[in-house]
């Protein structure tokens, strides 16, 4: 693993593909930001704790890829307002299957390939504070009542 000063050095990928985590409680929705090689940057108003492992199903422009993550941080527990987006990173732990393996490359390589300009861009100003529709649940964590956004 990079040690933490190294860890901005990673070439990032922009890109927001919806995804899934299973959580003892059911599905948690979100989106990633960026991908890096070594995991991905993700937005989840679900509690999802630091240094636990999650099974991950990402919706790729045309398929889905499961694997497993870890939380690497988070901030929901550091959160003393909420005019922050609930955001949290993942480490690559394992994708079992050859082929999704595969399919992640492709998709990745096929964004690289776009022209700058037809990239998906992250949008500036939904990755600083929570929308109106974001309401906090009775253990102080947010849920957005809105889908995440292709």
């Amino acid at each position: 693993m990079v040690d933490s000063l190294n860890k901005r050095e990673l070439q990032r990928l922009s890109v927001r593909w919806v995804l899934a985590v299973k959580t003892e409680f059911g599905l948690a929705k979100g989106e990633t930001r960026n991908l890096t090689g070594e995991g991905f940057f993700m937005y989840c108003s679900d509690r999802l704790y630091e240094g636990v492992a999650y099974p991950v199903t990402i919706k790729l422009p045309e398929k889905l890829v499961a694997m497993t993550g870890k939380v690497t941080w988070s901030n929901l527990d550091n959160c003393t307002s909420f005019s922050f987006s609930p955001a949290m990173g993942f480490y690559f732990m394992r994708i079992d299957d050859d082929k999704d393996k595969q399919i992640l490359r492709e998709a990745i390589v096929s964004e690289l390939k776009k022209p700058p300009r037809l990239r998906q861009q992250v949008d500036p100003a939904a990755d600083s504070p929570v929308s109106s529709g974001a309401k906090a649940g009775p253990d102080r964590t947010l849920r957005n009542s809105q889908v995440p956004r292709n």
